[in-house]
């Protein structure tokens, strides 16, 4: 984000994790899905610098936890193998610039995420029945 004054305000994250639950509807060998649950982040790095040069600055504080929420279609294509497509927002409030360059002070950010994924999937099938022979 570029303020007035050409102060430039950059944010990454180095870990981004969630614990979720799923529920959804089946017809044939499709599920449609909406999840939802906890989620943390780790390793939020914001830098904020004036001509390419960094300068010093503090904000109310580093959200690390939030939640999550999300939709996704998963389907499977032979035994045992699907292939799903899921979105995921991830929101962990906002954060308050309270020392810095004078545009910045007070100057508040939402800090959220948004995620697309795609995967095939591999189902081992271990707890299938167990037949005894005499």
């Amino acid at each position: 984000m570029i303020f007035p004054g050409g102060v430039l305000v950059t944010s990454n994250n180095d870990q981004l994790g969630s614990v979720t639950g799923r529920i959804g509807y089946t017809w044939g060998p499709a599920l449609l899905y909406a999840k939802g649950g906890y989620a943390w982040k780790d390793g939020n790095h914001v830098n904020v610098s004036t001509g390419g040069v960094p300068v010093a600055f503090t904000t109310d504080g580093n959200h690390r936890d939030g939640y999550t929420v999300g939709a996704g279609v998963e389907y499977m294509f032979a035994p045992s193998w699907s292939a799903k497509v899921e979105y995921q927002y991830y929101n962990f409030g906002s954060t308050t610039f309270t020392t810095g360059p004078a545009v910045i002070i007070g100057s508040r950010f939402h800090d959220e995420e948004h995620t697309v994924k795609a995967g095939i999937n591999y189902r081992f099938n271990w707890g299938g029945p167990v037949l005894a022979k005499y």
